[in-house]
């Protein structure tokens, strides 16, 4: 399980958008180290010394565009690191998934202090934008489970975007057990009807499967299923009702 992320310093990115400047700006100044010729300016996205505190169980994510839930995601793969293909275990002294899962962890550099355990070994990140069924399901599920994923990979082939990328949330939701499962607006082309079920799948894998489920969306159709939501505009957990009706106002 993994309960909390502390930022060990600033994360900027470079400023693009004027709705990127309510998180804090930084101009810099060129000097003779820096390929900049002219001052450039950050945003602040998330700022040194910021938690954000993760639930047993299903975590729902909301907020809007450009509030940091795909990058949150991506700085927690990258902590968590990559499972060794074939061919870097055969020239690599390391020889068993603990062996690397330290040696990542020893040469970690990256901007976040992790509370919990997480790694290759117990996670599962799965975005709907980039992980199309077609590439999805190879990076994230073991060679021993290909077979009845490449059943559900030619089903899928056949069917609207949507319709396949269902039978992928379904394998993940029920084939996962004491894992930490990240989705990233899985949502993405459901149908309405398919959102619900995705809410109830969603439960039930945490119930019967013992996963943490940590899923970003702005299907209103699955915020509804949860009493609690984690804001990503005030980083807070706040009531759903609360911030359903901060919109309706």
């Amino acid at each position: 399980m993994i309960k909390s992320v502390t930022f060990k310093e600033n994360y900027e990115l470079s400023l693009e958008k004027e709705s990127q400047k309510r998180w804090g700006t930084k101009t810099y100044q060129p000097t003779r180290y820096t390929r900049e010729k002219k001052p450039w300016t950050m945003f602040k996205l998330f700022k040194k010394g910021l938690t954000i505190e993760f639930k047993e169980g299903v975590n729902i994510i909301v907020g809007e565009n450009g509030s940091g839930k795909s990058t949150l995601f991506s700085l927690i793969k990258q902590y968590a690191g990559t499972a060794p293909d074939r061919l870097s275990r055969a020239l690599s002294d390391l020889k068993t998934d603990e062996d690397f899962i330290k040696f990542h962890r020893e040469h970690y550099r990256g901007e976040l202090i992790v509370d919990g355990e997480i790694s290759f070994k117990n996670s599962v990140f799965f975005d709907a934008e980039k992980d199309n069924p077609v590439f999805a399901i190879p990076k994230m599920i073991s060679p021993s489970n290909m077979i009845p994923m490449a059943v559900n990979l030619w089903d899928a082939q056949e069917e609207s975007h949507g319709e396949s990328m269902k039978p992928i949330l379904e394998y993940l939701l029920g084939e996962s057990h004491s894992g930490i499962l990240f989705f990233d607006e899985p949502d993405t082309a459901l149908s309405l009807g398919n959102q619900f079920w995705l809410a109830k799948e969603i439960q039930r894998s945490c119930k019967e499967n013992q996963n943490q489920i940590i899923i970003s969306t702005h299907a209103l159709a699955v915020i509804n299923q949860f009493e609690d939501v984690l804001d990503m505009e005030t980083r807070k957990w706040v009531n759903r009702e609360t911030y359903v009706n901060t919109f309706l106002k």
